[in-house]
């Protein structure tokens, strides 16, 4: 019977994750459901080949120890981002305080059982970004109309376009190329303090002179200098058209996001990465998809902390 269930459960899940994709791929909640599907199924591959309690106990101690390393890896890299960013000294003092109260209290055993897993919901949260992404990026198509836009991302020695945004132009000129009438294109990027002209002047004079793109097709967004703006100040140029934005694919599913977040109609498109920049990237966008929210995550933290002591309170004694 439990068997059933669970399988029922699983096509229920498959069933409403499809049509959420069809509906809007752009959000985590694709993630959530894609989560509790992986879940199903581990936890009926379990029934199915009838796994020993003593090997299911060490598959589940495995698993607890590597999402406790991952959570804290996840942790340290928001509080560093947020840093970084901001100089924002809340989140590097909460998870000074988290780290310090698990080495005072560490000899109370209920404290010791529950603190970790403040880190596994870090994890649950990578997991869902992880999985909402790689499924934007696939069932993302290109786009049948302009106008596209492609984001800045940083100038070499202050005037010139690097192998990252040219990756960004590359991607969207190929689409460009594919309508039957030429769109236009939107580059952009403000300029910084240690940059010579605006990231925006300098990646039109790189797809005009490089890729051939009609300077009377191209428009300049120069006053953005973070992707937020990036999206806000491009859609007031546009006049609140939809349209498509061009970035690494790295960073799509977070653009999206921003742009959801700004009730901004726009999709988007990756230029390829090295898989070695790709990773610690990847690890960045997911410190910035979680600073979005941060009084929600931190609600949830917390919720999860205490339900954490209450299940471990209840099992100890």
């Amino acid at each position: 019977m439990e068997t059933i269930i669970l399988i029922v459960t699983i096509i229920l899940l498959l069933v409403a994750l499809c049509r959420q994709i069809k509906q809007n791929p752009a959000t985590m909640r694709i993630g959530t459901y894609g989560v509790f599907i992986v879940f199903g199924v581990f936890w009926l591959a379990i029934h199915v080949i009838n796994v020993t309690d003593k090997n299911l106990n060490l598959i589940l101690k495995s698993g607890y120890v590597i999402g406790t390393v991952l959570g804290v890896v996840l942790m340290l890299n928001m509080a560093t981002h947020s840093w970084k960013k901001s100089h924002d000294f809340v989140l590097p003092v909460l998870v000074v305080s988290y780290v310090t109260s698990l080495v005072i209290f560490w000899g109370w055993p209920l404290w010791r059982l529950s603190m970790p897993w403040l880190m596994l919901y870090f994890v649950y949260q990578f997991i869902r970004f992880t999985m909402s992404s790689m499924v934007y990026k696939h069932v993302t198509k290109a786009p049948m109309t302009g106008p596209l836009v492609v984001l800045g991302g940083g100038l070499v020695d202050g005037y010139r376009v690097g192998n990252i945004v040219d990756q960004r132009i590359q991607a969207a000129v190929k689409d460009a190329r594919r309508l039957p009438d030429y769109p236009i294109i939107v580059f952009s990027g403000g300029q910084g303090e240690d940059q010579l002209i605006s990231e925006a002047e300098a990646m039109r004079q790189w797809a005009v002179t490089t890729y051939g793109v009609p300077v009377k097709k191209t428009l300049l967004e120069n006053q953005s200098h973070n992707t937020y703006q990036n999206l806000k100040l491009t859609s007031q140029l546009l006049k609140g058209k939809a349209f498509t934005f061009y970035t690494s694919n790295y960073h799509v599913f977070r653009g999206v996001l921003l742009a959801k977040k700004q009730h901004i109609m726009a999709s988007g498109r990756g230029g390829s990465v090295r898989l070695s920049y790709q990773i610690p990237a990847f690890l960045r966008e997911f410190a910035g998809v979680m600073s979005i929210n941060k009084r929600q995550h931190f609600l949830w933290g917390m919720i999860w902390l205490i339900f954490a002591l209450i299940v471990n309170s209840l099992m100890y004694h």
